[in-house]
């Protein structure tokens, strides 16, 4: 796919959850914003959606018929998450990989972003059906990865970044 008005896409992952991943790339975000940059953030952790939670937005996305219009944050990022197309937030978002596969398609390809310098991508933690779609799909310019210290926790961020490099 290509970028088009988006100069940098980095993604942000780990190798497994309740790192604080999702916050590191909402910290990241607002700090780009902060120095001047236009900032999107794909939540392409599509089961377990939490930036519009961090950013308190209540969502649903909206499409103008040109694409999916993204929800803007107070300080003015553009924000897509599957968070915004469930009506109650507490329940859980149970789709299969074909549908989770058109939908980061659909969530990259066919939103209305930007222009934008940055595109943040709040991977999902692992190296599951989701992270491949999204490198096999989107062209990444650079990748973060959130880890603690434990000794296990850095053997699978290895394995993730192995896969971001393959």
């Amino acid at each position: 796919m290509d970028k088009g008005r988006i100069r940098h896409v980095v993604a942000v992952g780990s190798g497994k959850g309740g790192v604080g991943k999702s916050t590191v790339t909402a910290l990241i975000a607002s700090e780009l914003a902060r120095q001047g940059h236009s900032v999107g953030i794909l939540d392409a952790d599509i089961t377990g959606p939490s930036i519009p939670k961090l950013f308190g937005l209540p969502g649903p996305l909206v499409d103008r018929g040109e694409g999916i219009e993204p929800a803007r944050s107070r300080a003015g990022l553009e924000i897509v998450s599957s968070q915004f197309m469930v009506e109650d937030e507490q329940a859980p978002v149970i789709w299969r990989g074909p549908l989770v596969t058109r939908l980061i398609q659909q969530f990259f390809g066919g939103v209305h972003w930007g222009p934008l310098d940055y595109l943040l991508l709040d991977m999902p933690p692992g190296t599951s059906d989701v992270p491949l779609t999204v490198f096999q799909t989107i062209p990444i310019d650079g990748m973060v990865f959130v880890l603690t210290p434990q000794d296990l926790a850095a053997l699978i961020v290895k394995k993730a970044m192995n896969m971001a490099r393959e």
